[in-house]
Parts: structure tokens; sequence; C-alpha cells
């Protein structure tokens, strides 16, 4: 059986004492612990790897000190911990369990800075201590596949061992339902038309509210993800089939993906199948891919599954140009048409020269690569105008128009064709 924090203490306490007496305690209790950073990938892509090792190595080190934790030995990248804690009465596990939530929850110091990843933690109890060390880190590790990633601060539980009873199963995280796509209009610089949509994705949670699903795409199974990214694909491209019905002028929507989902073949064929069932050009969808290309869904198939798409038709943008790894022979490889350049290099641009520079050498490398630009993250008037006239091709962000539901989107696309002055052409007098 598996319980939380405060569930756990209660059963511990009952263990030890009921009413009118004392239970003697087993002759051997033996428990272990095993831990899981649950944005793991977040924190590699943000501090690096080695730096995603030492937080890993201090928080072993504390667990140690503080808990007399023994831990196995540790692959480099490996970011789950398993190891026993000294401990022989039961008694002395509800300590441990509030301890060990006071150290997951507690900022890790790297130096430099300081970092509080997202922990979930199951401790095994093996009363008769007669199960041994695999066996314990296997049944720990099946709890906590049970415990959600989705929570903002990590989970901890308390498991009895059994042989016959395994620990609780995973419940669905959410469902297909759940999903809700925005959408955030991409402004041309010159005439001020939308040029495109991008496609934020994100849940609609019973408990939790609403969460951005790129927040926490990285602590979702291959599975998940893949269904939940399919339900973002059906439901921009049926607001696009809609937009059509009903006259408004919406020429590609963008749909940003990670590596792990393009390396899927079935999800290409998901595309693919899709685009025909609803009868749009292929070239109406963009897929937006963030460097570097297939660092953890494998460069192969990524590659493969990116050219398929383009050579069926499908728009390549690469996302965050400039702050990743992709080289110049992706942009030649996948036959890239525009790059996105993020809130990273845009904010504060209207008064950082740095900025600046770092700007127009992106432009300047763009407009040589023959490649169409958006700014994004635009947070700012400030921000909005200065980029506007720098030289990128569109721009989009909350100072522009904040995400709105395909609902909502609605009101705001005809609004903004309905502001706009009509195109006309020049035609030599015969």
């Amino acid at each position: 059986m598996a319980y939380g924090i405060n569930a756990a203490a209660a059963r511990l306490r009952r263990l030890v004492g009921k009413a009118g007496g004392v239970v003697p305690p087993p002759a051997k209790t033996r428990a272990a612990l095993v831990l899981r950073i649950e944005n793991a990938e977040m924190l590699r892509a943000s501090l690096g790897p080695r730096a995603l090792d030492r937080l890993v190595e201090a928080l072993a080190l504390r667990l140690t000190a503080e808990l007399r934790f023994v831990p196995q030995a540790r692959f480099p990248g490996q970011t789950e911990l398993y190891g026993l804690l000294a401990v022989r009465r039961s008694s002395a596990l509800p300590g441990h369990l509030a301890q060990l939530g006071a150290i997951c929850r507690s900022p890790v110091d790297l130096g430099e800075i300081r970092v509080t990843p997202v922990v979930n933690a199951v401790i095994v109890s093996d009363d008769g201590g007669r199960a041994g060390q695999a066996a314990l880190y296997a049944f720990g590790r099946d709890a906590l596949d049970a415990c959600s990633p989705l929570t903002q601060g990590g989970q901890l539980r308390f498991v009895e061992y059994s042989r016959e009873e395994p620990p609780l199963r995973a419940e669905p995280l959410f469902s297909p339902d759940q999903v809700q796509c925005r959408f955030q209009p991409q402004i041309c610089c010159d005439t001020g038309r939308v040029v495109g949509l991008s496609v934020l994705a994100g849940i609609e949670h019973p408990e939790l509210g609403p969460l951005d699903l790129a927040d926490f795409q990285t602590r979702l199974s291959d599975e998940v993800l893949g269904a939940a990214q399919r339900a973002v694909l059906r439901q921009a491209l049926s607001a696009l089939r809609g937009w059509d019905r009903m006259g408004l002028q919406v020429p590609v929507v963008t749909l940003p993906l990670g590596d792990r989902v393009l390396a899927d073949p079935a999800f290409t064929e998901a595309v693919l199948w899709e685009l025909d069932r609803l009868e749009l050009e292929p070239a109406r969808l963009e897929i937006e891919v963030t460097e570097p290309i297939g660092r953890s869904g494998g460069r192969a198939p990524v590659v493969e599954n990116l050219q398929r798409l383009c050579s069926n038709g499908c728009r390549i943008a690469i996302g965050d140009f400039g702050s990743g790894q992709a080289g110049l022979d992706d942009i030649r490889l996948l036959r890239v048409s525009r790059v996105r350049v993020g809130h990273g290099f845009t904010a504060g641009c209207d008064r950082r020269v740095d900025q600046q520079r770092m700007i127009l050498a992106i432009l300047a490398l763009a407009e040589h690569l023959r490649l169409a630009t958006l700014a994004d993250g635009v947070a700012t008037i400030d921000e909005k105008s200065f980029l506007s006239q720098i030289g990128f091709g569109a721009i989009q962000g909350r100072a522009v128009v904040p995400p709105q539901t395909a609902r909502e989107m609605d009101e705001v696309l005809t609004a903004l064709e309905t502001s706009l002055p009509p195109q006309f052409g020049l035609s030599r007098r015969a």
C-alpha cells in the first residue's frame, strides 16, 4: 500500500503504538529510498549536463548527511538515486519522511546559482527485512511511476513492501478533452496583417488548474506526450479549417514540436492524415523545432520524419534561433524557411545595446540564408516599436496580441482585418 506524507506518519505511529499498549517492533526493518528529478531535461538544457550532475551529487550528499542515506553508485547523467536508509525500527520512518520533504523542497546551492529541482521520492519499508535491495528498488521504482509529474513541488510517498500486492498504479495524468489550444497572432511588420498563428498547448487540469504543456512535457512519458500532441494537432488544424469557412485570412499555423514527438513516425502519419482529412494544403502547417535537433529523440529518426513532412509540403522553422546548437547544415538539410528569435534576445532590446547588436547579427545571417524571421516574446510597446522597424518579417508577443482561445480568435481576426486598409495593386496602363 502507498501513503502520502500525512497518512504515512499516522500509519507508522499505529505500527508502534495502539490503544492501551505498545506493540513490540519487528526484529528488523529495512528501508530503501528511490528518488527522481522530474524536470531533469529542462535543467540539463538550461544548466548544462555538468551542472546537473553537480546538483544530483549535492542532493545525494545532503541525503547522506541528514538521513544516513547509503546511495548506490550513479552513472554520469543519471538523475535517479537509489539507496538504503540506515534505520532499524519503523518508528524512525515518520521523522525520515518529514526530513526528506524538507530536503527535496529546499534549493540546492551550486555556487553561482541556487536551484530547486522538482523531485518525486518514495521510501520503501520492509518490516521483516527479508527483501533484497534489488526487490526494494524495483518496488520503489514502480511506486515512483505512480507519482504525478505534473505537480510543481514534487511528491513524496511511503510504501510498504509486499511480494503479493503491487504498488498503486499510475492514474491517467489527463484526458484528451482536457488539452486546450491557444493561438497567438504573428503580425507582419510591413503590412500589419496576420501572417500566421502560433499554437500554444495547455492542459485544463481539474485539480491543478491551467497548465502550460511546454513547462512539463519533458516529465511526461513518450506515450502520454504523443497523445497530448495529437490532440493539439487536431484542435489546431480544425480551428484553421473553421477560419477558412468564416472567410478569415490565416495563411499558416505554427506548431512547436519536441524531438521526442518528431522521432515517432506514427506522429508524422497523423500529421499527413489530418491535413488530408480536413482538405488543407500541407504548406499551411509550419512545424517548429527547437535547437538542438534530435537531442532527446535521436537525430536520425527526427531528421527523417522532418524531411518527409517537408517533402509533402509542410514548412519547417527553427525556434529560439541563435541560442541552441543547430548548425547551418541542419538549415540546408531540413529546408528551413523561417527562424524564430526568442525572448532571450528580444527582452529589453529597445534600450540594451548588446541585445541590439546580437539581433542585427542574427538578422544579417538570416538575410544571407534567405530565411524569414519572427521576433517572439514581445512584452512591451517599446520592444514592439523597435523590433517592427529593425528588420524582422513578423512579431508576436503579449504586447502585440496576447494568446487567445479559438473562439476568442474569431473576434480578434475579424477586428484585425476590418482595422486595416484594403489591399491594392499597381498595374500598368495599356
